[in-house]
């Protein structure tokens, strides 16, 4: 009987896990091109929305990625004071990954992004994201 209840409750985390995964939405086609950009890459990378308010600079790294790969229902982007998760379900989420752009390290305005994220970053926590030779 022992045996039975250890056995289930290793296995329960388990199918629960297969049962979200068998629930998830499959990824918006209409965002392909960027959900493809945001889960490739390694380290920071950041991502420009414009919008009437002007340019917004978000970052993400790796756990975001691998965040994607396993679930499609979001994208966690960070501002310096606090994470934004953009769901594509939503109409105005979706409008504003479909217009953003991801600039990875090594394209040419990545420093410039990385000097204008921190300069509005009040947080002695974040660091720059430029590799130290690059700077």
């Amino acid at each position: 009987m022992n045996r039975l209840i250890y056995s289930v409750l290793l296995a329960a985390p388990l199918l629960a896990t297969a049962a979200n995964a068998a629930e998830q939405p499959a990824p918006d086609p209409d965002l392909a091109q960027f959900r493809s950009a945001y889960t490739t890459g390694d380290g920071l990378s950041y991502v420009v929305m414009n919008d009437e308010k002007g340019e917004h600079v978000y970052r993400y790294g790796d756990a975001s990625r691998v965040a994607a790969k396993k679930d499609t229902r979001g994208y966690m982007l960070f501002t310096c004071a606090s994470p934004h998760v953009f769901i594509p379900q939503k109409p105005e989420d979706k409008t504003a990954l479909l217009k953003a752009q991801i600039v990875k390290a090594g394209d040419p305005r990545f420093a410039e992004l990385d000097t204008k994220y921190l300069a509005h970053c009040r947080n002695p926590l974040v660091k720059s994201a430029v590799p130290k030779n690059k700077q």
